[in-house]
């Protein structure tokens, strides 16, 4: 996943509206979300090739959402990024326990930007930049392939974007779903230096991305309102960037603590 824009704590009625891209290639192998016999519960996508999810849910309200960080001097890494996401719905740990084991066994999977959470906190941690868990403030927040901090034009836009749906409140999933459609580039002059090309940085520069081979597979959104309720959506497209499903799951949150 390759952009993901998080409103925590910042709305009045839905303490959490996260909406997220996952950037891939076409070829590998996926299922759409579906609520997952194991780790029992589960709501998300599934990487098919390495078993790991990259944006998920599930019956505690718990959340996670992945991405890589570009970084063209990366080995092959032992562990894939996916199994940050499904490991954490595993157990029943809080968001800050899995966010510590993260950051303890950190260095086998490739470079990561992680965000998890519970009904009361929300963590990043990376292997990147500063590798120790953060809780993260109430607010908007945008993270792409990027460190900690980055302002990439499609972090900024996300979050400027979000932020005005927070102010007019118009927080329906096909809201948040348009607001990850935007398929406009950004300009040469402030793309950032990730050590790619010029060419490729500036195809990766937009926040839903097309292309025959490589591109945005799917949108992802989640809300969860203060009442306990939770709704999962997804629409995935194909290499065309067309629409090809789109699936959502609605649940209370059981009355258990994380």
């Amino acid at each position: 996943m390759c952009l993901i824009v998080v409103a925590w704590q910042a709305h009045a009625t839905h303490d959490l509206l996260l909406a997220a891209n996952r950037d891939e290639f076409h070829a590998r192998p996926t299922r759409a979300a579906h609520v997952w016999a194991d780790p029992p519960g589960l709501v998300a996508g599934r990487d098919e090739k390495a078993g790991g999810a990259w944006c998920g849910a599930d019956p505690s309200g718990r959340f996670a959402a992945v991405t890589n960080i570009r970084d063209p001097q990366a080995g092959p890494a032992a562990r894939s990024r996916g199994e940050l996401v499904r490991d954490y719905f595993a157990g029943s740990g809080s968001a800050a326990a899995w966010a510590a084991h993260v950051a303890e066994h950190s260095a086998a999977y490739g470079p990561f930007n992680l965000l998890v959470g519970d009904r009361n906190a929300l963590y990043h941690v990376a292997n990147r930049g500063q590798t120790a868990p953060r809780a993260v403030a109430p607010g908007v927040l945008a993270i792409s392939n990027g460190h900690w901090g980055d302002h990439w034009p499609k972090t900024e836009k996300a979050r400027q974007r979000m932020q005005q749906c927070l102010a007019a409140d118009t927080i329906a999933a096909d809201t948040l779903l348009t607001l990850l459609a935007d398929t406009d580039r950004a300009p040469v002059a402030e793309l950032p230096d990730t050590g790619l090309d010029r060419d490729a940085e500036h195809f990766l520069s937009a926040m839903f991305i097309k292309s025959p081979t490589y591109g945005t597979r799917a949108a992802s959104v989640i809300r969860r309102d203060r009442a306990g309720h939770v709704d999962f959506t997804e629409r995935g497209f194909d290499p065309a960037g067309q629409a090809v499903h789109r699936v959502q799951h609605n649940w209370l949150i059981e009355t258990r603590s994380t």
